[in-house]
């Protein structure tokens, strides 16, 4: 079969690049693996200097990744990387705390320190309400007073709340002054308020000698908590296998891609997500563009639907070691992963680089459209934070069609886990 190539490094694949990529979309089929956090920062790294790319987002919310974006464009009183990573404290940390992502972070402060350029690093998702609001707090308190002490007068019962989950049980269950519908059409109201003064905002901004990117940050934040919201209210209410949850996530993570390639010139963007995420979920067999049959959408199908220059490239593993948890909240452990069953699209994949003598391979899938297994509906394992191996078949496993999910696929024969680091102090927020 000679579409299986051998990768070597991130030059065995980057002619596969059009050079008109505008969106690339970079997975992984686990959460917890060295290898792929080292591939996606050699090739961001390669991008941004060769081709102009110049946003990075991350799989994480926009709260966490502020602080960083403001110490790598040297906005931050912080003079150490790893104290701006303190306060990413939420489930799972070792997505974001650990040497590869420290080291890019590093990289990029340095890059733009020399380049006298602007690179972006900013987060997609939409678990934090709480801390967005206390951001949004911050952000009003400074350019707009009025709406600051509204804020607060309006939803001061939300102060006695640390975790979104809490707050989300709460007004759920009527213990609080309002209801679901009145904080939905409140925060609705509030981003067209922020919209509407958007450009008095970023005179503001210019004024006081700030990053115009804290207004888009006011925008998204209010995205982030009316999608959270959405999001935490839909696991509350619906039915179990329902997708109406996840779809929302990633309809988040696509409109905050919407609003970055609108607001920042020539913007040409590099994600870092689940393959879950950004392989394309009409390839799956439960995918789809409408919720009729509790169908799931993900970033990937609508980035391809949104941007005609999309790129989607899936990493996968045969064995090795992850790091991940056994449930939710949990403390990581690594563990040995199981080989992958027979029937999988890794199985196949690792048979074939073996006949081929090949330790890892790459595979252009814009060529296969027509090769069996890849044009078939064909088990793939996809490990996410937690990591189930004595149930992996129920618990692991999707079927896909890998043509259609990817346009190119690499599998790292033998992988480790990722290594997280512990930062040891704590910061406030600011701007």
């Amino acid at each position: 079969m000679d579409f299986i190539k051998q990768y070597n490094n991130i030059h065995s694949i980057i002619k596969n690049i059009p050079i008109n990529t505008e969106v690339l979309l970079l997975g992984e089929s686990t959460h917890g693996t060295e290898e792929f956090y080292e591939f996606r920062s050699d090739l961001t790294k390669y991008l941004i200097e060769n081709n102009n790319f110049n946003i990075v987002l991350f799989e994480t919310d926009w709260f966490n990744l502020y602080n960083v974006n403001k110490y790598i464009n040297n906005n931050s009183d912080t003079t150490n990387v790893e104290d701006v990573l303190v306060n990413m404290n939420n489930f799972p940390e070792w997505l974001w705390k650990n040497n590869i992502i420290i080291e890019l972070i590093e990289w990029l402060k340095v890059y733009n320190n020399l380049t006298n350029k602007n690179i972006y690093l900013l987060g997609l998702d939409c678990y934090l309400l709480i801390e967005s609001l206390t951001w949004l707090h911050i952000f009003f308190k400074l350019f707009d007073e009025p709406l600051y002490n509204k804020l607060k007068k309006d939803l001061y019962f939300i102060n006695n709340f640390k975790k979104t989950s809490d707050f989300i049980n709460a007004i759920m269950n009527s213990q609080l002054p309002v209801n679901d519908i009145y904080f939905e059409n409140y925060f609705q109201d509030l981003l067209i308020t922020i919209q509407s003064k958007s450009d008095y905002y970023k005179k503001l901004c210019n004024q006081k000698n700030i990053d115009t990117i804290a207004v888009i940050s006011a925008e998204i934040c209010c995205d982030v908590i009316i999608n959270s919201f959405e999001y935490f209210k839909k696991q509350y209410l619906e039915p179990l296998g329902s997708n109406a949850s996840w779809n929302t996530r990633d309809q988040h993570m696509l409109m905050t891609t919407m609003k970055l390639k609108e607001n920042i010139k020539n913007a040409k963007i590099i994600v870092w997500a689940h393959n879950s995420h950004i392989g394309d979920a009409t390839a799956s067999s439960n995918g789809g563009t409408d919720f009729s049959n509790n169908n799931t959408w993900n970033l990937g199908q609508m980035c391809r639907a949104m941007f005609s220059n999309t790129f989607i490239i899936g990493l996968g593993t045969y064995n090795g070691t992850v790091l991940a948890a056994p449930k939710w909240g949990d403390n990581e452990e690594i563990y040995v992963l199981n080989l992958p069953i027979d029937i999988s699209i890794e199985s196949f994949i690792f048979k074939q680089c073996q006949i081929h003598n090949i330790k890892n391979c790459y595979i252009d899938l814009t060529k296969c459209a027509n090769i069996n297994p890849f044009c078939d509906f064909i088990k793939q394992r996809m490990i996410g934070v937690i990591y189930s191996p004595n149930t992996e078949l129920q618990s692991h496993y999707v079927t896909y069609t890998i043509s259609k999910q990817f346009d190119l696929y690499i599998l790292i024969s033998q992988t480790t886990a990722l290594k997280k680091i512990i930062p040891k102090k704590k910061f406030s927020q600011s701007f």
